[in-house]
């Protein structure tokens, strides 16, 4: 199909095409879907309506009850671990992975520029994905272990968690570290990147849930403009089993070992 980009732009054109026509086709399954929903309704009697209410009302509960635990352990912010001098952030780091089932941790330096664009799209993030607790910690100066130090806990933590890249974000589930993500890698290997995008990523790692304005695949996932200047659109490989850092199959990890 020529859509008027030339020869030399045409696989451009037709992953711009294919990324329309995926969202295009998930917006319709949802209005298919929603239709039914009302045509279902319509055909019920008064008992049946009423259990409906009933469920969703316990769902609504159930739902709210839940947010508001992740509120009380940390989630909606983008937390700093590392901020005081005297905070132990192995611990820090420990204590909130036991808290919550799904966390983002941005390992950063202050002085690393990239790291700033994390910092941004985080920000962000957090509020809009309660179920999901985003903190970062600071690595500058880790290598001051003396009592009291800045990089009290966090070169141990750097080490045993094979942090080798600046920025990177590391993927915890279940008190399982399960995925790094670093640098811009898997993000087209540009630093202009979408907050949407990120969430696709984080989400395609199942670090969040993702929204239905998250769920088109960007371009250069699919093959796209930053696909064809050879940026690894191949590095996010979704479900890789295996362990060790490069294969990001991370053993579990305990503060007692």
């Amino acid at each position: 199909m020529d859509l008027g980009f030339g020869n030399t732009n045409q696989s451009v054109g037709n992953a711009t095409a294919n990324t329309l026509l995926r969202a295009t086709q998930a917006q319709e399954a949802a209005i298919a879907s929603e239709i039914s929903k009302y045509d279902a309704l319509l055909e019920s009697n008064d008992t049946e309506l009423e259990k409906l209410r009933e469920r969703r009302l316990a769902q609504m509960k159930a739902a709210q009850t839940q947010k508001t635990k992740w509120l009380e352990n940390g989630h909606g912010t983008y937390a700093d671990l590392s901020s005081g001098q005297q905070m132990d952030v192995a611990k820090a780091f420990f204590d909130a992975a036991k808290a919550s089932n799904r966390m983002v941790v941005h390992f950063h330096r202050s002085s690393t520029r990239q790291c700033d664009v994390f910092h941004a799209a985080l920000e962000r993030l957090a509020p809009k994905h309660p179920e999901t607790r985003f903190v970062k910690i600071n690595v500058e100066g880790c290598d001051d272990t003396r009592e009291g130090g800045s990089g009290v806990g966090a070169k141990y933590l750097v080490e045993k968690l094979g942090i080798v890249v600046m920025p990177t974000l590391l993927i915890v589930k279940d008190r399982k570290a399960s995925h790094q993500v670093r640098g811009f890698d898997e993000l087209g290997g540009k630093d202009d990147f979408t907050v949407n995008e990120l969430a696709y990523v984080l989400g395609g790692h199942e670090a969040l849930t993702r929204k239905d304005e998250e769920e088109v695949e960007p371009t250069f996932m699919g093959g796209g403009e930053r696909g064809i200047e050879g940026v690894n659109s191949l590095r996010m490989m979704f479900g890789v089993s295996g362990r060790g850092v490069r294969r990001g199959g991370y053993d579990d990890f305990d503060e007692d070992e």
